[in-house]
């Protein structure tokens, strides 16, 4: 039979047993506890991270959508000008109708004028020759009495005949923008880095 200080070497040599467990223990806690903080710290400076890129995409974005905005309103004004432009084509086009009929009417009437030039001419050719032949006197008259007429004619001339009237009037188109270009862009500001929470 064991003898009571064999007993209580065995109850010490156990506490003492204990008592290292314990301190195991505890010492695991307490490095279970350090990588904690470490973590908890590792986790706070990445959602800080991540808030930072969070608000970084979103003046991003902003700055994009500013910017696709002004290039839509710099389109819509080219489209307005292209579309003026294209009026004012029309506009040429339209003159140059009108310049081709008035040269194809001009063109018409001289023909028919030189037409009936050459034949006034050749008639009043024979006409005079025949006059000049028969009546020599008279035909000195008429000389005489042409240069009169061209002095007064000279002096008050009769009234011109009157101009053809022109083809009407093509419509010339003023530029009226319908985009007004007030847009003043300017990309948001650089985002400020978070201050860390806690």
């Amino acid at each position: 039979m064991p003898s009571i200080q064999d007993v209580a070497d065995q109850i010490n040599a156990r506490l003492d047993q204990i008592n290292t467990y314990t301190n195991n223990t505890a010492q695991n806690t307490a490095d279970i506890h350090t990588v904690n903080t470490q973590i908890h710290a590792e986790l706070q400076q990445a959602n800080n991270r991540l808030f930072q890129i969070e608000h970084t995409m979103a003046t991003g974005f902003a700055n994009v959508s500013q910017g696709i905005h002004a290039l839509l309103t710099v389109q819509l004004a080219a489209l307005d000008l292209l579309d003026h432009n294209r009026k004012q084509n029309d506009n040429i086009i339209c003159e140059l109708v009108n310049g081709n009929e008035l040269l194809c009417k001009i063109m018409r009437k001289l023909g028919t004028q030189v037409e009936l030039s050459h034949a006034a001419l050749e008639s009043a050719l024979r006409v005079e020759g025949i006059v000049e032949r028969v009546n020599p006197g008279e035909a000195a008259d008429y000389d005489r009495n042409l240069d009169l007429h061209i002095k007064i004619e000279e002096c008050c001339p009769d009234e011109p005949d009157r101009p053809e009237p022109c083809p009407r009037v093509c419509d010339s188109p003023d530029y009226d923008p319908r985009i007004t270009l007030d847009f003043k862009w300017q990309p948001l500001p650089t985002p400020q880095r978070p201050k860390p929470e806690g």
